[in-house]
């Protein structure tokens, strides 16, 4: 019986980035850190070998990394294969801040960011239909994933014309047919 991944990382844990596509077929995935990192930060997060944590995988450790065509690969313990690394595509990574670089948390400030959009109340016309449950902001189109009330979730562009963002939601004003479905 498979064991299922805890939800949400450790409270002190420090969100560093997401997982982008896989690479090859032994389970390697992009991973794509949040904030400005120059190379020292990276090859020190990278010799430090931090405690982390996968959305969908729950606690994990690096078992190895590499650039490949100016891309951070990494290859995670329980992720051997191509099928589940294409699984966590897009999941968050957090990292345990006790072992990190010095000063490495307080870089990857575009987390802090998307940390205050969480739990945000999203709603449609000004019903609510979900709520913000993860944020993807140092991409080229910036977007969240939303927890809807049905049950199923919806990624929302936050640079769309039916979109304003404020302090106390995240409101969609007639948005596209099957955006929420």
């Amino acid at each position: 019986m498979r064991r299922l991944a805890p939800a949400a990382p450790p409270p002190d844990y420090v969100r560093v980035g997401r997982l982008g596509r896989s690479f090859k077929l032994d389970g390697g995935v992009r991973l794509l850190l949040e904030g400005e990192l120059d190379p020292d930060d990276l090859a020190a997060l990278l010799a430090a070998r931090p405690r982390l944590f996968v959305a969908g995988l729950g606690a994990t450790r690096l078992r190895r990394a590499e650039e490949r065509s100016g891309a951070l690969v990494v290859h995670l313990e329980g992720v051997r294969d191509r099928e589940t690394a294409r699984a966590l595509v897009n999941a968050g990574v957090w990292a345990d801040p006790e072992e990190l670089p010095e000063g490495f948390a307080e870089r990857v400030a575009a987390g802090d960011a998307a940390d205050a959009l969480l739990g945000l109340p999203v709603t449609v016309d000004g019903a609510r239909v979900g709520e913000v449950v993860d944020a993807y902001l140092n991409a080229a189109n910036p977007y969240v994933t939303v927890a809807l009330t049905g049950g199923t979730d919806a990624l929302v562009p936050l640079v769309a014309p039916y979109v304003t963002l404020t302090e106390e939601a995240l409101e969609l004003t007639d948005p596209p047919p099957g955006l929420l479905e």
